[in-house]
């Protein structure tokens, strides 16, 4: 399993307590996994009571990456999926609808390649609207209405679990290239339309969502990028 379980990097975002570190690096080690990157802490990482709490998985907050930003924690993941306990949250300016754990543990096995970034928020606030607009997917774990929300290193321990069954399959999702490739086709087609759309931004975040959700590969993204090259040229020549 601990092979099959490297396509996950787990990145924890301004976390506020040393004992949850601790926890989540110990819960990254029963489930095999290694990845651990630490965006803006507002503890210490490698404090006493993470390192008590993490057991035998020191070695892992020891050499966990400690990031400036969440871009910089994600580098070289083909993948984002952000984590909330809030399904109805309203935002300003993106557009999201969470899946849960299952569902997207399930789509998850479909991809053979490239390495999927699980991030989770800090525990009094959790991620950003930024955050959330940055990542391809948005997650969540099914609670109880009445306390929706879990500890983080509960969080983190649940979320690997469901997907310690991952099996790759003969699938291969498109590259980071491919799909931004096709975000820019749509983009400029978007633009043409501008003035008649009411909100040509939220278009264009729903289809790069829409593109992150669809685990698309490399040939199906090919076949979108042809039809929208023609669009596209089509509405030069008028």
């Amino acid at each position: 399993m601990a092979n099959k379980q490297q396509r996950f990097r787990v990145v924890l975002v301004s976390p506020e307590y040393e004992i949850n570190l601790g926890a989540v690096a110990r819960a990254m080690a029963n489930f095999g996994l290694s990845d651990l990157a630490i965006v803006a802490p507002k503890c210490d990482p490698r404090g006493f009571d993470a390192i008590m709490h993490s057991k035998h998985a020191r070695g892992l907050l020891e050499g966990a990456k400690i990031c400036k930003t969440l871009s910089q924690a994600t580098r070289g993941c083909k993948l984002s999926v952000g984590t909330t306990g809030i399904i109805f949250r309203h935002w300003h300016t993106t557009i999201r609808s969470p899946i849960s754990l299952e569902v997207f543990a399930k789509k998850a096995k479909s991809a053979k390649e490239g390495k999927i970034a699980l991030i989770f928020g800090s525990e009094g606030v959790g991620l950003s609207e930024q955050d959330i607009s940055d990542c391809d997917f948005l997650v969540t774990i099914p609670t109880a209405d009445s306390y929706p929300i879990l500890n983080l290193s509960h969080a983190v321990a649940i979320t690997l679990y469901e997907l310690s069954t991952y099996a790759p399959r003969a699938y291969v999702p498109a590259g980071e290239n491919e799909k931004e490739a096709l975000i820019r086709a749509f983009s400029l087609i978007t633009d043409k339309f501008s003035s008649e759309l009411r909100n040509p931004r939220k278009v264009k975040v729903a289809f790069r969502r829409i593109i992150g959700k669809s685990m698309a590969t490399d040939k199906e993204c090919a076949s979108i990028l042809g039809v929208l090259r023609r669009a596209e040229r089509e509405i030069k020549r008028k």
